[in-house]
Protein backbone atom coordinates (compact mmCIF):
# COMPACT_ATOMS: atom_id res chain seq x y z
CA UNK A 1 0.00 0.00 0.00
CA UNK A 2 2.94 2.31 0.47
CA UNK A 3 3.58 2.05 -3.28
CA UNK A 4 0.20 3.73 -3.86
CA UNK A 5 1.05 6.49 -1.39
CA UNK A 6 4.40 7.02 -3.13
CA UNK A 7 2.69 7.06 -6.54
CA UNK A 8 0.17 9.63 -5.32
CA UNK A 9 2.89 11.84 -3.85
CA UNK A 10 5.24 11.51 -6.84
CA UNK A 11 2.69 12.20 -9.58
CA UNK A 12 1.10 15.08 -7.70
CA UNK A 13 4.52 16.67 -7.14
CA UNK A 14 5.53 16.18 -10.76
CA UNK A 15 2.26 17.63 -12.03
CA UNK A 16 2.16 20.57 -9.63
CA UNK A 17 5.79 21.64 -9.67
CA UNK A 18 6.16 20.88 -13.38
CA UNK A 19 3.25 23.24 -14.02
CA UNK A 20 4.75 25.91 -11.79
CA UNK A 21 8.11 25.56 -13.55
CA UNK A 22 6.46 25.82 -16.98
CA UNK A 23 4.61 28.97 -15.91
CA UNK A 24 7.77 30.54 -14.49
CA UNK A 25 9.77 29.73 -17.61
CA UNK A 26 7.03 31.22 -19.74
CA UNK A 27 6.93 34.42 -17.67
CA UNK A 28 10.72 34.73 -17.80
CA UNK A 29 10.72 34.14 -21.55
CA UNK A 30 7.98 36.70 -22.21
CA UNK A 31 9.32 39.47 -19.99
CA UNK A 32 13.10 38.96 -19.96
CA UNK A 33 14.02 37.30 -23.22
CA UNK A 34 14.99 39.37 -26.26
CA UNK A 35 13.55 36.68 -28.53
CA UNK A 36 9.99 36.88 -29.81
CA UNK A 37 7.83 34.77 -32.06
CA UNK A 38 5.69 36.79 -34.41
CA UNK A 39 2.61 35.22 -35.88
CA UNK A 40 0.11 36.77 -38.18
CA UNK A 41 -2.71 38.52 -36.36
CA UNK A 42 -5.11 35.82 -37.53
CA UNK A 43 -2.96 32.98 -36.18
CA UNK A 44 -2.27 34.73 -32.87
CA UNK A 45 -6.00 35.38 -32.39
CA UNK A 46 -6.85 31.72 -33.01
CA UNK A 47 -4.14 30.63 -30.58
CA UNK A 48 -5.70 32.85 -27.94
CA UNK A 49 -9.18 31.50 -28.64
CA UNK A 50 -7.98 27.88 -28.64
CA UNK A 51 -5.98 28.44 -25.46
CA UNK A 52 -8.90 30.07 -23.69
CA UNK A 53 -11.26 27.26 -24.65
CA UNK A 54 -8.67 24.68 -23.61
CA UNK A 55 -8.11 26.32 -20.22
CA UNK A 56 -11.82 26.60 -19.46
CA UNK A 57 -12.48 23.02 -20.53
CA UNK A 58 -9.51 21.70 -18.54
CA UNK A 59 -10.53 23.48 -15.34
CA UNK A 60 -14.14 22.38 -15.80
CA UNK A 61 -13.04 18.81 -16.48
CA UNK A 62 -10.87 18.81 -13.38
CA UNK A 63 -13.58 20.12 -11.10
CA UNK A 64 -16.22 17.76 -12.47
CA UNK A 65 -13.90 14.77 -12.31
CA UNK A 66 -12.95 15.48 -8.71
CA UNK A 67 -16.58 16.03 -7.79
CA UNK A 68 -17.62 12.73 -9.36
CA UNK A 69 -14.65 10.45 -8.61
CA UNK A 70 -14.04 11.25 -4.94
CA UNK A 71 -17.49 10.13 -3.68
CA UNK A 72 -17.19 6.96 -5.74
CA UNK A 73 -13.79 6.22 -4.22
CA UNK A 74 -15.12 6.93 -0.73
CA UNK A 75 -17.81 4.25 -1.20
CA UNK A 76 -15.31 1.61 -2.31
CA UNK A 77 -14.84 -1.24 0.16
CA UNK A 78 -11.35 -1.94 1.44
CA UNK A 79 -8.29 0.22 1.91
CA UNK A 80 -6.20 -1.10 -0.98
CA UNK A 81 -8.86 -0.62 -3.70
CA UNK A 82 -9.46 2.91 -2.40
CA UNK A 83 -5.76 3.74 -2.58
CA UNK A 84 -5.36 2.12 -5.99
CA UNK A 85 -8.29 4.09 -7.40
CA UNK A 86 -7.11 7.31 -5.79
CA UNK A 87 -3.60 6.82 -7.20
CA UNK A 88 -5.04 6.33 -10.69
CA UNK A 89 -7.27 9.38 -10.23
CA UNK A 90 -4.38 11.60 -9.07
CA UNK A 91 -2.07 10.35 -11.82
CA UNK A 92 -4.63 11.03 -14.52
CA UNK A 93 -5.59 14.43 -13.13
CA UNK A 94 -2.13 15.82 -12.52
CA UNK A 95 -0.44 14.54 -15.67
CA UNK A 96 -3.33 15.72 -17.84
CA UNK A 97 -3.24 19.15 -16.26
CA UNK A 98 0.56 19.29 -16.67
CA UNK A 99 0.12 18.63 -20.39
CA UNK A 100 -2.59 21.31 -20.60
CA UNK A 101 -0.42 23.88 -18.79
CA UNK A 102 2.57 23.14 -21.03
CA UNK A 103 0.37 23.48 -24.11
CA UNK A 104 -1.06 26.77 -22.85
CA UNK A 105 2.45 28.05 -22.13
CA UNK A 106 3.44 27.08 -25.65
CA UNK A 107 0.45 28.99 -27.06
CA UNK A 108 1.41 32.01 -24.96
CA UNK A 109 5.01 32.02 -26.14
CA UNK A 110 4.19 31.35 -29.78
CA UNK A 111 1.41 33.92 -29.98
CA UNK A 112 3.68 36.62 -28.58
CA UNK A 113 0.91 37.83 -26.25
CA UNK A 114 0.62 37.40 -22.53
CA UNK A 115 -3.17 37.36 -22.28
CA UNK A 116 -3.25 33.62 -21.62
CA UNK A 117 -1.06 33.95 -18.53
CA UNK A 118 -4.04 34.63 -16.28
CA UNK A 119 -5.75 31.44 -17.48
CA UNK A 120 -2.55 29.47 -17.00
CA UNK A 121 -2.34 30.73 -13.43
CA UNK A 122 -5.96 29.74 -12.75
CA UNK A 123 -5.27 26.29 -14.20
CA UNK A 124 -2.23 25.92 -11.94
CA UNK A 125 -4.23 27.18 -8.95
CA UNK A 126 -6.66 24.31 -9.44
CA UNK A 127 -3.73 21.93 -8.97
CA UNK A 128 -2.78 23.64 -5.71
CA UNK A 129 -6.34 23.40 -4.43
CA UNK A 130 -6.59 19.68 -5.19
CA UNK A 131 -3.13 18.74 -3.88
CA UNK A 132 -3.48 15.40 -2.03
CA UNK A 133 -1.79 15.76 1.34
CA UNK A 134 -2.46 13.11 3.98
CA UNK A 135 -5.37 14.96 5.59
CA UNK A 136 -7.08 15.64 2.28
CA UNK A 137 -6.66 11.96 1.44
CA UNK A 138 -8.33 11.05 4.73
CA UNK A 139 -11.34 13.21 3.92
CA UNK A 140 -11.48 12.24 0.24
CA UNK A 141 -11.33 8.52 0.92
CA UNK A 142 -13.24 8.52 4.20
CA UNK A 143 -10.44 6.80 6.10
CA UNK A 144 -10.49 6.14 9.84
CA UNK A 145 -7.78 7.19 12.28
CA UNK A 146 -6.53 3.61 12.51
CA UNK A 147 -6.20 3.34 8.72
CA UNK A 148 -4.36 6.67 8.62
CA UNK A 149 -1.94 5.51 11.34
CA UNK A 150 -1.30 2.30 9.42
CA UNK A 151 -0.52 4.31 6.26
CA UNK A 152 1.42 7.26 7.65
CA UNK A 153 2.56 6.12 11.10
CA UNK A 154 3.74 8.86 13.43
CA UNK A 155 3.39 11.57 10.79
CA UNK A 156 -0.40 11.42 11.14
CA UNK A 157 -1.73 13.45 14.06
CA UNK A 158 -5.30 12.71 15.01
CA UNK A 159 -7.35 15.72 16.01
CA UNK A 160 -10.48 13.91 17.11
CA UNK A 161 -10.54 12.88 20.76
CA UNK A 162 -7.16 14.40 21.73
CA UNK A 163 -8.22 17.98 21.00
CA UNK A 164 -10.38 18.25 24.12
CA UNK A 165 -7.56 17.33 26.50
Amino acid sequence: MTQYIKTIQRTSRIGLWGSVAAVLLTVVFIYASPYRFYQSDYTARWMLIAGSVLAVLAVSMTLLTVRRQVPLLRQTEGLEPKLKGYAAHVRSLYLTMLAVVVLLCLFTVLSGRNVLLMLILVTTLVLFLNYPNMYKMKVDLGLTDDEMRSLFGDRYISGGDHAAE
